[in-house]
């Protein structure tokens, strides 16, 4: 039997870092990494030196930006006739932001992306280093293409996948906002390919005009409006409280924004479960009224990660509304698009 040729790109983050005079920083290669894993699991294996294009170990997951994005997922791009899946390690705390952005950039793709990380290093009692590298070495020989978060022995789609707990007495760092994790094992003895047979769409272009804003019902409109005047962005995701959108001042002004500067703007509950449908609650309506793109059930992560490669590709208005409501890769559940876009359409105009 052929055996699977694998590409590690280097990141950063927990997974490879060890104790400096400064704190934990990234130090440790992967081939150290590779090193204290499962021999067996290893040599059945063709594993190719890791390329490491953020630096010689990557850096801390809180300083990734989208030019980072950029370049592992041009890595893979550069590298992909030559392998047959390719294993991500990263940090932990923006690491469903780049699995997310590289599912959009890599749309469509017929090998298996194993994005990867952990909560302890390797120094720590109780690491969970080598049992998440394993499980991401595992998955990545799976016929099972697509971009996957591996976890805790779980293997998450990536535009499903959010960061749940940071880390201080769990390993169990990430879950599906559709709470449809798979055990590794399920994930070996099954199909269960996302994009097989779709055509690869791969564009690593993306807008840094997007952020993200945290709605309360203490905010002051006047600090939103300074943030907002100040700002070069065009499209802000702004989290709010469940369905029932929120104060009308603070809508007003995100909607007085938005007309005047041609922006978007996107409503995400502050919950990681559950949709951010604007619909229902009178508040919520409004909201609609005023233009706000609610999020449905899309993570905050995929929101993110849509709203800046839709920017990037030059779409606006009514066009970035449609796409926006399309499922381009698992983001969103076509059935409950449907059942919003049938209430919502005397509010929100989608071509």
């Amino acid at each position: 039997m052929k055996s699977i040729r694998i590409l590690p790109i280097q990141a950063g983050g927990t997974i490879s870092s060890v104790s400096t005079e400064t704190g934990f920083k990234p130090k440790l290669s992967f081939a150290a990494l590779l090193g204290r894993a499962d021999r067996d699991l290893v040599g059945d294996r063709t594993i190719a030196t890791s390329q490491s294009p953020l630096g010689e170990f990557g850096i801390d997951s809180a300083s990734m930006q989208i030019r980072h994005i950029q370049k592992i997922a041009g890595t893979i791009c550069d590298n992909y006739d030559h392998h047959d899946a390719f294993i991500v390690t990263h940090g932990t705390d923006t690491l469903a932001y780049t699995a997310s952005m590289l599912a959009f950039m890599l749309q469509g793709i017929q090998k298996p992306v194993i994005v990867t990380g952990a909560q302890k290093t390797l120094e720590d009692e109780n690491s969970d280093v080598i049992e998440n590298l394993e499980t991401a070495l595992l998955a990545a020989s799976t016929p099972n293409c697509g971009v996957w978060v591996a976890f805790n022995k779980k293997i998450i789609r990536a535009t499903r996948a959010t960061k749940i707990d940071i880390g201080v007495d769990s390993l169990d760092a990430f879950a599906s906002n559709h709470r449809d994790e798979l055990h590794i094992s399920d994930f070996l003895l099954n199909n269960h390919a996302i994009n097989k047979g779709q055509v690869e769409t791969f564009s690593t272009e993306a807008s840094e005009a997007v952020d993200i804003f945290c709605l309360s019902h203490t905010t002051n409109p006047l600090c939103l409006r300074r943030y907002l005047d100040s700002s070069d962005i065009k499209a802000l995701i702004v989290l709010i409280y469940g369905m029932s959108g929120h104060r009308e001042d603070l809508i007003g002004a995100l909607s007085h924004w938005a007309s005047t500067n041609e922006a978007i703007v996107i409503a995400k509950s502050h919950s990681p479960y559950g949709s951010t449908d604007l619909s229902k609650y009178e508040l919520g309506i409004k909201a609609l009224q005023m233009g706000i793109l609610p999020s449905l059930d899309m993570t905050l992560e995929s929101a993110f990660a849509k709203a800046s490669l839709l920017l990037a590709s030059g779409v606006e208005g009514q066009e970035f509304n449609r796409l926006f409501y399309t499922n381009l890769c698992g983001e969103l559940d076509d059935v409950q698009v449907r059942k919003f876009l049938l209430k919502a359409k005397h509010w929100l105009t989608v071509s």
